[in-house]
C-alpha cells in the first residue's frame, strides 16, 4: 500500500482541519487515511519523547512506528479531548516499559543460564524429552483461538498481570481471566491427549 492510499485524498485547504477526536472516530471505524494525518501531527513530540525515554535514538524510530500502529487499533478507546498528545505519550511509554520488562527478564534468564552449573546427568535422551515438550507445547498453543493464545502469551509466558493484560488489550479483567482459564484448560486436555 502507498503512503498515498494510506493517507487518503489530500486535504482541502478550504475546508476545516478535522480534530484528533474526529480522527480517531475515523481510526475507530477502520478507516486508515487518518493515521497518517496523526502521525503527520504528532511523530515528532513522540519522537522526542521516545529518544529521550530510551536514552538515545537507536530504537526510538521501532518504538514510535509500533505507538502508532497499537494507537489505531486502540482507536476506540480514546476519549474526546483537544489532542491526542497524551493519549500517544501513555501508549510510547507503556510499550517502553513493556520491553524494559520483557529485556530484563531475557537478561536475568540468560544470566541464570551462565551461572547455572551445566547438568551432569543430561542425557541426548533428556534433550530429546525436553524437545519432544516444547514441541507439543507450540503445537497446542498453535492449536489455540487468537484470544485465547494472545492470553497466555501475555500471561503465562510473558509475565503480565491479569490487570495489565486487560490494559493492554482494552478488555475487562474478568475477560482476561475467563479466556485465561478457558485457554488453559484446552491447553491441558490437547497436552493430555498427545501424552495418552
Amino acid at each position: 500500500m502507498t503512503a498515498s492510499k494510506l493517507r487518503g485524498p489530500a486535504h482541502d485547504p478550504a475546508l476545516p482541519k478535522e480534530t484528533d477526536t474526529q480522527l480517531f472516530e475515523r481510526l475507530a471505524r477502520g478507516e486508515l487515511g487518518p493515521l497518517g494525518e496523526l502521525f503527520d501531527r504528532h511523530h515528532a513530540s513522540v519522537r522526542g519523547f521516545a529518544v529521550r525515554l530510551l536514552g538515545g535514538a537507536s530504537d526510538a524510530d521501532d518504538l514510535v512506528q509500533e505507538t502508532f500502529l497499537t494507537a489505531s487499533r486502540a482507536a476506540g478507546s480514546f476519549e474526546a479531548g483537544a489532542t491526542a498528545r497524551p493519549f500517544l505519550l501513555g501508549i510510547c511509554a507503556q510499550l517502553a516499559r513493556r520491553r524494559r520488562r520483557t529485556f530484563a527478564r531475557l537478561r536475568a534468564m540468560l544470566e541464570g543460564f551462565s551461572r547455572a552449573p551445566a547438568s551432569p546427568r543430561a542425557s541426548p535422551e533428556d534433550d530429546l524429552e525436553k524437545n519432544e515438550q516444547l514441541a507439543m507445547m507450540d503445537e497446542a498453543l498453535a492449536r489455540l483461538s487468537h484470544d485465547h493464545r494472545e492470553i497466555v502469551l501475555l500471561v503465562d509466558l510473558g509475565g503480565l498481570s491479569g490487570v495489565d493484560a486487560a490494559k493492554a488489550l482494552g478488555v475487562p479483567a474478568g475477560t482476561v481471566w475467563r479466556r485465561l482459564h478457558d485457554a488453559r484448560a484446552e491447553l491441558r486436555s490437547r497436552i493430555e491427549r498427545r501424552t495418552r
